[in-house]
């Protein structure tokens, strides 16, 4: 009896719903990425300025910030389809508003932007979050290393499609293609049957609005395990500019690292399936601390490419948490637990921005790093010792609830 249960059969796992919701994700991204490949370099292009760009990043945040709750409960609710066809309509509407009236000028740029944050939100909640809903708790790590490699291709193939369209056919054109990318995954949600089993028993039949969308239960296990989020911003803020101010070829290093990294990225999200995701989180927090420890002391090329190899490793961790917070949550809460964790981490890198400043500023770069990567560990062993207990409180509340 106990074996019966353990066999999965490929059809279980690779089902048309799944087959299609991938491609969805796989064109979504193709979207996005192309878009994102060239808006900026065309709003510089047409006068606005780098300091209202930086600005409307922030604003951006902000919108996405407050959109994460409405997001999730969306995902949630018996409107999968209608949700998932309007998030990407809209957003690619307001890539189409930011992309023509967001040139205009430094003001108009930073109204567009902040419009963008909720179509960008709404995607990034919804979509993954029906994603996960379909796909077997028992192959959710090997499943999502199968996707993260098909999301990574669409990625690198869009951006530089991206750029290249740009700048033979200028702007209009090229935001052409990232609408066409995006109807075409709306064509594909069509065939998709939204009365599947797994998606009704993902449905809540309470309807969560305001802060009740956002999943308490989870809130204090979520920005545990966000609290890296500073030591993620050291390296993708300032491991380049080190590298160069002690005069290191970091471009032959980063080509290095990213081809490792999506093999241990593949490695990683497998093992999910085979001990406990938290083992393998604290494993890549260690990673993270360890290369950022690594990287204050780096003064030679193998020194740094070691230390780069560690933090590129240890950055993967954000699908880690989905992998773990999907595998342990209600199924019906998978929208809103996707929407508290990206809400955690959101309030979290809004912080991590002034204090590297604060850190780096007063103590420099080796010393700052001491820091950062000692705090590092630190959250790992904690995670290592509570994390687990978190999660059972959030996920023993939730079935309580149900």
């Amino acid at each position: 009896m106990a074996e019966a249960k353990t066999k999965i059969k490929l059809k279980d796992i690779f089902n048309k719903n799944l087959i299609l919701i991938i491609l969805v994700q796989m064109l979504s991204d193709c979207s996005i990425n192309w878009a994102n490949s060239f808006i900026n370099v065309g709003a510089t292009a047409a006068g606005v300025s780098v300091g209202a760009i930086g600005f409307a990043s922030s604003v951006y945040t902000i919108v996405a910030l407050i959109s994460r709750m409405p997001a999730g409960a969306l995902a949630d609710s018996d409107k999968k389809r209608i949700a998932l066809i309007g998030a990407i309509t809209l957003r690619t509407l307001l890539i189409f508003f930011m992309g023509t009236f967001g040139r205009l000028g430094d003001v108009n740029f930073i109204i567009a932007r902040g419009l963008y944050g909720l179509g960008w939100c709404l995607v990034g909640i919804i979509l993954p979050a029906i994603v996960a809903m379909l796909i077997d708790k028992k192959v959710m790590g090997t499943t999502y290393a199968f996707l993260t490699v098909a999301q990574n291709l669409a990625k690198n193939y869009a951006k530089a499609g991206g750029v290249k369209v740009y700048n033979s056919f200028g702007m209009l054109p090229a935001l052409a293609v990232a609408a066409a990318f995006a109807v075409a995954a709306i064509a594909l949600i069509m065939f998709i049957d939204f009365k599947d089993e797994k998606f009704l028993q993902a449905t809540s039949k309470k309807r969560k609005t305001g802060l009740k969308a956002l999943n308490l239960k989870y809130v204090p296990v979520c920005f545990m395990m966000s609290l890296v989020v500073l030591c993620w911003s050291a390296h993708n803020q300032y491991n380049n500019v080190i590298a160069t101010e002690r005069g290191i070829d970091i471009s032959s290093i980063l080509l290095v690292t990213g081809t490792v990294a999506s093999f241990i990225g593949f490695v990683t999200n497998t093992l999910c399936d085979f001990i406990h995701p938290k083992f393998v989180l604290f494993f890549l927090y260690v990673c993270l601390g360890a290369g950022i420890l690594l990287t204050g002391h780096a003064y030679t090329y193998n020194s740094f490419l070691a230390a780069e190899m560690l933090c590129t490793i240890g950055a993967s961790y954000s699908k880690i948490i989905s992998i773990f917070l999907f595998k342990t949550c209600d199924p019906t809460e998978k929208g809103n637990v996707h929407a508290t964790n990206y809400f955690a981490t959101d309030i979290l890198s809004m912080i991590a921005g002034a204090a590297l400043g604060l850190i780096l500023g007063n103590l420099g770069y080796q010393r700052g790093y001491d820091v950062i990567g000692v705090f590092t560990l630190a959250v790992a062993v904690i995670f290592i010792l509570f994390g687990s207990r978190l999660m059972h409180m959030g996920g023993k509340e939730a079935k309580e609830e149900a």
